[in-house]
């Protein structure tokens, strides 16, 4: 049982592609056969924000419900996934104080793939995103975007060895499911490689080629895990971004937000800073798996300094320094997980306050979990996420309680 509670960490990232081992882009790596499906219901129930100003007053609201269902099939020769979603959320005094309007409900395919290999050693992917083991984040449990040795669009794939693989295509955000957004680039020219053994990993991709647009800008990156001591793993990778934006913009466990003071008649608007943006940013991941517990941190830091994303009137590049770790303890069927963040802003004259340009102060957040196996295939999940942002002028309390169950086939 420990080894199904361990194993949302414990499992191989999403980087291993079909033509090495049949391998699962959105489930867990390690399960064997050929299909996967799960189903997740949950909620945070209650959003609580407090401002640290006291003339602002606290906005509590119904954190909505979320439906997601992910679908994969594998097999040597095909391989195609869907992970879909459904939400509902509280409007009422976020984006407005309209009573009349207290949800709005979206439905939408987050994302896709499609992957058959015609010859045995070349293929075709559509939305085929195949990421290098070194651009993982254990404790945020997700990758570096640019670790992305495929494309998000139309590629073509190249496996001469078992371990070794090329990717080549188009990017083509901005134009799937009807979007149409003129910011964004149909044809941005994407290529990366993939080298995976059992002791290290190393890969990385050039992105952006030939891009016009400031929105899918030159991105390039680079990363190593290395696996040679029994039950470690260690991520490291660095990133340059000409905008930026090396898809590292959230990892704070919640996003303040802004809502309708109906007291004082103001909006109360937030620093939209839960993450790293930078030119050139370097990554770490470790995570250690033993008998009893896993222990998991990571680290990103911008190389950049004061380098600031200016967006919707929000400094969201104040940061320069993310850490975060991971205790999860399993014993028969129960789990407990306990993740905590900082982010640091080390640089000067980030952001307006009352007394001037100064630097932003530290961002922190805690998250204990439980997490109950009924059996192989129900799970249930709930928790405790505490944020708290210190900063004198735009500091809030912030927490959430979420809760989930979950199937998976």
């Amino acid at each position: 049982m420990k080894k199904l509670i361990l194993a949302a960490l414990a499992a191989t990232t999403l980087g291993t592609s079909v033509f090495a081992d049949v391998s699962f882009h959105f489930g867990d790596s390690e399960k064997k056969g050929n299909l996967y499906f799960s189903n997740e219901l949950s909620s945070d129930i209650v959003h609580y924000i407090k401002p640290k100003n006291k003339n602002k007053d606290s906005h509590t609201a119904f954190a909505g419900l979320k439906e997601e269902v992910i679908a994969e099939y594998l097999t040597d020769k095909l391989s195609l996934g869907v992970d879909a979603s459904f939400s509902m959320k509280d409007m009422n005094g976020i984006w407005n104080d309209n009573d009349d309007e207290p949800f709005y409900v979206t439905d939408w395919v987050s994302d896709f793939y499609v992957e058959f290999m015609p010859w045995n050693v070349c293929g075709f992917g559509f939305s085929d995103e195949l990421y290098t083991a070194g651009s993982y984040l254990p404790v945020w449990g997700d990758n570096v975007s640019v670790g992305n040795y495929s494309t998000n669009g139309v590629s073509f794939l190249i496996r001469p060895t078992k371990e070794f693989t090329f990717g080549a295509g188009f990017d083509l955000d901005g134009y799937w499911f009807g979007d149409s957004d003129s910011h964004h680039n149909k044809y941005n020219i994407a290529f990366g490689i993939d080298y995976d053994t059992k002791d290290f990993a190393i890969g990385g991709s050039i992105r952006g080629i030939g891009s016009e647009s400031s929105y899918d800008s030159f991105k390039a990156g680079i990363y190593l895990s290395l696996r040679t001591i029994k039950s470690l793993e260690l991520n490291l990778g660095f990133t340059h971004a000409d905008d930026g934006d090396a898809g590292l913009g959230s990892l704070a466990f919640l996003s303040p937000y802004n809502y309708w003071d109906s007291t004082n008649n103001q909006w109360v608007s937030y620093i939209e800073a839960t993450g790293i943006y930078g030119k050139n940013i370097f990554t770490a991941g470790l995570k250690y798996d033993a008998k009893s517990f896993l222990f998991a941190a990571d680290l990103a830091f911008n190389f950049d300094g004061d380098y600031v994303k200016w967006s919707n009137m929000a400094f969201k590049g104040a940061y320069d320094l993310y850490g975060a770790v991971d205790f999860l303890f399993g014993r028969d069927n129960i789990g407990l997980d306990i993740k905590g963040f900082i982010l640091w802003d080390l640089g000067d004259e980030t952001v307006w306050g009352t007394n001037g340009w100064r630097s932003l102060d530290s961002t922190i957040g805690i998250y204990p979990k439980i997490t109950l196996e009924i059996n192989k295939n129900h799970s249930i999940a709930g928790g405790l996420i505490f944020q708290l942002g210190t900063d004198s002028d735009y500091g809030y309390t912030e927490f959430a309680l979420p809760v989930s169950w979950k199937y998976v086939y």
